[in-house]
């Protein structure tokens, strides 16, 4: 059955209204009809089904017929600062972060970051960030899209991470790559419930970046002998953080 994402005060009374780019895929992409069901989404843990009572220009009318929980979050919290990447591989973190359970993604201005935007650009594009992590929703199955942050620079996104429990910067240049650094990062007791892990551009982070990472409590560690991609590498790393702290399956016996 269908999805769509819908505001939470959009729902009231048994009632609810489906308006804008949502409701336009509605009724002109997917023709969906008066007494057509679907599933709304209201991005707050909440699924709703609803059936079309009446469809217009201005939007759908919807009838609430049952209400349920969302698929349950994963229980890490997870923030990724990611240095910013070219629109397309940015995207593909964004899809697939929703997909693995990411909470916050943090676009991150680096030294060596071949991107550079202005700020009507970056606004653009944090709007289409957005938009991307609301699709992926529908998709997955998920309650709640990725929270999408503004541009921000480093310093101040080293500064904001100051509450996590663990803080790991992947860096090609760490000699902690192997699988013994990960497990005695990642076993420590209690098991840390909220993550932030920081991944450069291309072209790498500068020493000055690293050791000003360091210098703000996070760990310095690699993902082993090859140099992947900054996109790979964050896929890597959320694959790894939700498989040991989070909800993806885990290994048989």
């Amino acid at each position: 059955m269908r999805r769509f994402l819908i505001q939470g005060d959009q729902v009231r009374s048994g009632r609810a209204r489906l308006v804008g780019p949502e409701a336009h895929h509605a009724r002109h992409v997917l023709r969906l009809k008066t007494g057509d069901s679907l599933i709304l989404i209201d991005g707050q843990g909440s699924e709703y089904m609803a059936r079309i009572v009446s469809s217009g220009p201005e939007g759908l009318d919807l009838e609430i017929l049952d209400r349920q929980p969302a698929l349950q979050e994963s229980p890490l919290e997870l923030t990724l600062g990611l240095a910013l990447l070219k629109a397309d591989r940015m995207d593909l973190v964004v899809q697939k972060g929703t997909e693995l359970g990411l909470k916050t993604l943090t676009p991150v201005r680096a030294a060596r970051c071949a991107v550079q935007l202005s700020p009507d650009r970056a606004a653009k594009r944090l709007e289409r960030w957005r938009r991307v992590a609301g699709e992926a929703v529908k998709q997955c199955r998920r309650g709640e899209p990725v929270q999408v942050n503004p541009l921000t620079e480093l310093p101040g996104f080293l500064s904001a991470s100051a509450g996590a429990e663990l803080k790991v910067m992947l860096y090609e240049g760490a000699a902690g790559g192997e699988a013994g650094d990960w497990r005695a990062l990642l076993n420590i007791t209690p098991r840390p419930r909220s993550v932030t892990a920081l991944i450069g551009p291309e072209g790498g982070f500068t020493e000055a970046e690293v050791t000003l990472a360091r210098k703000t409590g996070f760990d310095i560690l690699g993902l082993g002998p090859r140099i992947l991609r900054s996109e790979t590498a964050a896929l890597a790393l959320m694959a790894i953080l939700g498989f040991e702290l989070g909800d993806l399956v885990s290994a048989c016996p």
